[in-house]
């Protein structure tokens, strides 16, 4: 297996396999959603709320807000409390202001963390207050996973896609450029009298380019063998970070069956 990083597109963090099925890349994709523990708000005592959002509306945004740190929690499931919360498995925000005007946004920076837990975006709002009315109110994180809840999926996007293979029967294209204005990527050029591809990678094998050929010179296809791997962090972990952990949990997984394996061929 041949692996190609390409790094960071924007937020959009992107690496190609060649040489391996696409399942194996997709194991990955599927570890990071819902394998990889992060913490995330999942409680929220509020004291006061004279702000026109009801409590639940709150607490249900408080605890989309992506945050990092937790090293040295535990998950509540491995806990001496048994998950009813304490300093091992929990670590706690607080949130206090008063709005010094009408139309005050509070923002999700304004959680201030009493442990290993803070927020990794401070611009996200929150709540709209108008000059006067408060909120105050302390909210508790946990290490989870996405297969518990979304609020612990830590990536917005993450794909697998084929390599796509386009190909141009020069002797039948005319350079008509009906394909190059079809292609809803914009990855067709005319150069030098010939029809090329920019960006393979960009090609979403919509089949357009093919279509709007009037002499069938394109065909649209894709490799098997080579696949992309496209992940746009949330914000607690980088993506090379959820990777890493996707794939350290995968080995254990594995390395369980084998001793599972030798046993049973041992006890036989």
């Amino acid at each position: 297996m041949d692996v190609e990083v390409l790094g960071n597109f924007g937020a959009r963090f992107r690496l190609i396999a060649r040489g391996v099925d696409p399942s194996f890349m997709n194991a990955i994709r599927r570890t990071v959603m819902a394998e990889v523990a992060i913490p995330a708000v999942d409680k929220v005592y509020i004291a006061e709320n004279s702000g026109v959002l009801y409590d639940e509306i709150l607490a249900h945004r408080i605890g989309l807000v992506p945050l990092k740190g937790g090293e040295g929690l535990i998950h509540p499931s491995e806990c001496d409390c048994e998950g009813k919360g304490c300093p091992r498995c929990e670590a706690i925000l607080s949130l206090e202001v008063e709005a010094p005007e009408d139309n005050y946004t509070v923002y999700s920076g304004r959680l201030k963390p009493e442990g290993s837990v803070f927020v990794a975006n401070n611009d996200i709002p929150l709540a709209v207050l108008n000059k006067g009315q408060k909120i105050a109110l302390e909210a508790h994180a946990r290490l989870g996973t996405g297969k518990e809840h979304a609020k612990w999926q830590p990536v917005s996007e993450a794909v697998v896609k084929y390599e796509p293979l386009i190909k141009i029967d020069t002797s039948k294209c005319s350079l008509s450029a009906n394909c190059v204005q079809a292609c809803p990527k914009r990855i067709l050029v005319v150069e030098s009298n010939t029809l090329k591809v920019t960006s393979i990678w960009d090609c979403t094998l919509c089949n357009e380019c093919a279509e709007s050929c009037p002499n069938g010179a394109i065909s649209v296809s894709y490799n098997p063998a080579n696949a992309m791997l496209v992940l746009e962090s949330e914000g607690s972990l980088t993506a090379q970070e959820l990777i890493l952990a996707a794939c350290d949990t995968l080995k254990n997984r594995f390395e369980s069956i084998r001793i599972a394996l030798e046993n049973t061929k041992e006890a036989s």
